[in-house]
């Protein structure tokens, strides 16, 4: 059983996935280009909404161009929607409030945006998402509540947000023109180079090991996106390298892990977490589909769902207590609640990531003062806001603590906080963040403490039920007509892994009564699915399927 991660090597850990700037250079140019159009036209206000719409660009980062244009096209929409309806909302909140009525009006806005980071939490979760996840989102969803102070009507928000998310999905797939493969061939390249350094690196280096880790889970989640592997084999013959390069890195980084025996750390040592068992080092299976994996979670003791619900609880009472402290920026608390718990992290995981949002939104703010004060404006201000968007691509993936220096000023300004006076925005904000995290780490550590336990037992629950439905299709067709089951076999092992390591961080005593129960599943699944992909185009004889249903019987004794 691997111990607990170290508070020092988490706290100090910075992801490092290949090269970012090509991607950040494209985030910057989705704002600068058609900002520069909207100051040109005489739209200084409307530069923000744009820019605002510009971060579709971050989320088709990475992605094979073959499924890069969806993915910014629902983030696009996304975006677009979240404003026209925050827009909406805050309109509302606005008008009582400049007729006299209570400031709990404000309340508004804040149930608005924790729902839609519930939402948010509950689907990037479910899903498997990689950052950044819903945040852009809800960031730019909650901002647009306040856009009313700047005279804009919802309709206009929420065009302005899509001008600038149209104008990321051009430059984002204009690269294509140029090498249509790059994305995979990129993931692949990232790959052999952290397992390099991870094999250079002296012992034990824990975060060297979890990049390799996630560089490995980016690789072969892209080689599927691409068109490269299906299935567990390699279905287009002119990229059959890119696989065998990944399984070369695969099987080299699982041998460097054996020096890591006696000494293994649990692992959550980034946000978003790693999927990836490295002792099985066959080509692995897509991810189920939509339908499945949000079906999956709808339950009281799914990961996602537990972790919409820490997210819903803490962003409401950081929105009412600051509201009865009369600030005037109850999205901005809910969006800081969202930063920490929005890949459900462990406990101590979670409290510094915690600590690193709120150094991070308070550099940020500080980001924002500077700003202030200078008076930028106009072309100086797009040129600012062009510099953080490219910054806020570079470290989306690295550090969020890093992320939301630059992220924060854009965030501030969309809410007109351009105008306001300078003390009060910081004083504001600050508190803000501050009751946020503190409330986030309230629910971290004392909401359900007992959950996980139930957590793993449902998914040890779900891997013999996925076994047990492999088993059937196996009676009636061969392992290539169970594609289905054997994907949805593999994401439950992986699922119950996962559970597993968050056992070993927040309940060891359950870990340690767990560990055999998980050891045995994992090879019991893992028996069978190999099993299959040996055999792949045969049918399995009944000998073979009672010698692998005895298998997976011993597992759960």
């Amino acid at each position: 059983m691997p111990a607990r991660p170290d508070p020092w090597t988490l706290l100090t850990s910075f992801s490092t996935p290949g090269p970012r700037w090509p991607g950040a250079l494209r985030a910057a140019l989705a704002l600068a280009l058609p900002g520069a159009a909207a100051l040109l036209l005489g739209f200084d206000n409307e530069m923000l909404l744009i820019a605002a719409g510009g971060f579709t660009v971050i989320y088709g980062e990475g992605h094979p161009y073959r499924t890069r244009w969806r993915v910014m096209a629902v983030a696009g929409g996304l975006i677009a929607l979240a404003s026209v309806s925050g827009a909406f909302v805050g309109s509302v909140a606005f008008s009582h409030l400049s007729a006299g009525a209570a400031h709990w009006w404000l309340a508004l806005p804040a149930i608005f945006t924790a729902l839609i980071a519930t939402i948010g939490a509950f689907v990037q979760n479910a899903l498997r998402l990689p950052a950044p996840g819903s945040f852009f989102i809800v960031m730019v969803g909650g901002g647009a509540t306040m856009v009313a102070r700047l005279g804009l009507n919802p309709v206009e928000v929420g065009a302005w947000s899509l001008v600038g998310a149209l104008s990321a999905m051009v430059i984002g797939m204009a690269p294509a023109l140029i090498h249509r493969h790059r994305p995979e061939t990129q993931a692949v390249e990232t790959l052999e180079r952290t397992v390099a350094e991870f094999a250079a690196a002296p012992r034990p280096a824990v975060a060297k090991k979890h990049q390799a880790e996630s560089a490995l889970q980016t690789a072969w989640v892209s080689l599927s996106d691409a068109g490269v592997v299906r299935g567990g084999h390699v279905i287009d013959p002119a990229r059959s390298e890119l696989a065998r390069r990944t399984v070369a890195a695969h099987r080299r980084l699982a041998g460097l892990d054996s020096r890591f025996a006696g000494t293994e750390q649990s692992e959550e040592m980034e946000d978003s977490p790693v999927y990836v068992d490295l002792e099985r080092t066959a080509i692995p299976h897509a991810r189920p589909t939509v339908a499945y994996r949000i079906y999956r979670s709808i339950h009281p003791y799914s990961h996602a769902t537990m972790t919409a619900t820490k997210v819903a609880l803490a962003s409401l009472l950081a929105g009412a207590i600051g509201l009865a402290l009369q600030l005037d920026r109850p999205d901005w608390a809910v969006v800081s609640v969202l930063l920490t718990l929005q890949w459900g992290p462990s406990r101590v995981p979670g409290t510094i990531r915690g600590v690193q949002r709120l150094v991070g939104s308070v550099a940020g703010i500080g980001f924002f003062a500077l700003l202030h004060a200078t008076g930028v404006e106009g072309w100086s201000l797009l040129a600012v806001l062009a510099v953080c968007q490219f910054f806020a691509e570079i470290f989306v993936v690295r550090n969020y603590a890093f992320c939301v220096i630059f992220t924060t000023p854009l965030a501030l300004l969309m809410g007109g906080a351009g105008t306001a006076p300078l003390g009060s925005v910081v004083v504001s904000r600050t508190t803000e963040v501050a009751l946020a995290v503190t409330f986030a780490l309230l629910m971290l550590w004392f909401w359900q403490p007992g959950a996980e336990p139930r957590h793993h037992a449902r998914l040890v629950a779900r891997c013999h039920k996925a076994m047990g439905s492999l088993l059937g299709a196996l009676l009636t067709t061969n392992p290539a007509g169970a594609l289905a089951e054997r994907r949805d076999l593999q994401y439950e092992l992986l699922s119950e892994r996962r559970a597993a390591q968050t056992l070993v961080n927040d309940t060891p005593e359950a870990a340690e009564r767990e560990w055999p129960r998980h050891v045995a599943i994992q090879q019991a699944g893992y028996a069978l699915l190999d099993h299959c992909t040996r055999n792949d185009a045969r049918e399995l004889t009944l000998d073979e399927i009672t010698e692998l249903s005895r298998r997976v019987r011993a597992s759960g004794d």
